[in-house]
């Protein structure tokens, strides 16, 4: 992007951006895998800055798949990941946190991410 980040995403993995002052990104898909399909699943959620955040310097963090908590039922029957938020589904503190300044970083907000 325009500040200096960069990584790849596929099999799970995320990447948080906060905006701020302004940020210049494209997404672009590296093939991963040399001797089968590469499928791309992704989806984006735009979350709006508050008021005192809107011209923040921009911030960007990278949260490999082998990070990411994944919660299992007993029965095994289900799973989820947790890309972000504690307290949630047994987890009490989540490694993973939005980059500063992100709405989603203040804990009072109470914000939880899960597939």
């Amino acid at each position: 992007d325009s500040v200096g980040n960069g990584g790849r995403y596929g099999q799970g993995d995320l990447q948080w951006m906060t905006a701020g002052e302004g940020i210049v990104h494209s997404e672009m898909f590296p093939l991963i895998q040399t001797d089968k399909p590469n499928p791309t699943r992704f989806f984006q959620i735009w979350l709006n800055l508050p008021a005192k955040n809107k011209f923040v310097k921009p911030a960007f963090e990278m949260f490999w798949a082998n990070t990411i908590p994944v919660y299992t039922s007993e029965d095994g029957k289900a799973k989820a990941t947790l890309w972000v938020g504690h307290n949630y589904l047994g987890v009490e503190k989540n490694p993973n946190n939005p980059p500063p300044n992100s709405w989603a970083r203040d804990e009072r907000n109470d914000v939880v991410i899960c597939h």
